[in-house]
């Protein structure tokens, strides 16, 4: 009787064990087969990458600066410098002296929750980002002599750059590839939907191969970030795939 209970604790032990690699087997080739058909993210990897997301991500601010104002923080000391703007859409980047720079800008809710981090560097970063201010966003910058926002008029475009936008605002909804003309080039995608997982695609450019095709949707934020030798996504418009 004994050796029967063995034999048995054996084949149990041996389908559990089956069982569980098939099914990291599984995620991982689903992981896999998204990254190499379209470069999107999914699982832990893109969790990391997303991190926790602020509320405001899906506020839609009035869009007619009548509040905003162009700022200049600096110099800013070693600690860095920290700013509440007024509420509107911002070009926010360094000043150019002519001297080699590199720091960091950093964009935070209320409630201490990142909203948006850019590496600042004409050569191994980006000069500036843009990005909606609720009037109550924290901008901190460091490593730099002097930050300057400077308020962003509105316009609709195929066309968009490191920082947050907005479908219906500064794309058209639609079906997209997102392709570049740079010879190399590196950062993320991200696309926002309230209520929905967010999606995240790897931008590496040497060219950029196979095009990562999206669906963009009125209310969505487009965020771009991580660039490095990238400045600016175009989006190519394509046949709905129900067409």
């Amino acid at each position: 009787m004994d050796e029967v209970k063995r034999m048995y604790f054996l084949i149990v032990l041996i389908c559990f064990f089956a069982l569980t690699g098939c099914s990291q087997d599984s995620s991982g080739s689903e992981k896999v087969l998204s990254y190499q058909e379209n470069n999107e993210i999914i699982g832990e990897e893109r969790e990391e990458i997303v991190g926790e997301v602020s509320d405001t991500m899906y506020e839609s601010i009035d869009r007619s600066n009548t509040e905003a104002e162009e700022i200049v923080i600096g110099p800013v000391s070693g600690d860095g410098e920290e700013i509440i703007p007024p509420e509107g859409r911002y070009s926010i980047g360094m000043g150019f002296d002519g001297s080699p720079q590199s720091g960091r800008v950093l964009v935070y809710d209320e409630e201490g929750i990142l909203l948006i981090e850019a590496l600042l560097d004409g050569s191994y970063g980006v000069g500036s980002i843009t990005v909606d201010l609720n009037g109550s966003h924290t901008v901190y910058v460091d490593g730099v002599d002097e930050l300057i926002l400077i308020p962003e008029e509105t316009n609709i475009s195929n066309e968009l750059t490191a920082g947050i936008s907005e479908v219906g605002k500064d794309i058209e909804p639609g079906n997209y590839s997102v392709v570049t003309d740079l010879d190399s080039g590196m950062g993320y995608l991200e696309i926002f939907e309230e209520g929905e997982q967010p999606k995240v695609f790897e931008i590496l450019i040497d060219p950029l191969e196979p095009d990562i095709d999206v669906e963009l949707k009125e209310g969505q934020k487009v965020k771009i970030t991580g660039l490095y030798g990238l400045y600016a996504l175009q989006f190519e418009p394509q046949p709905s795939r129900s067409e």
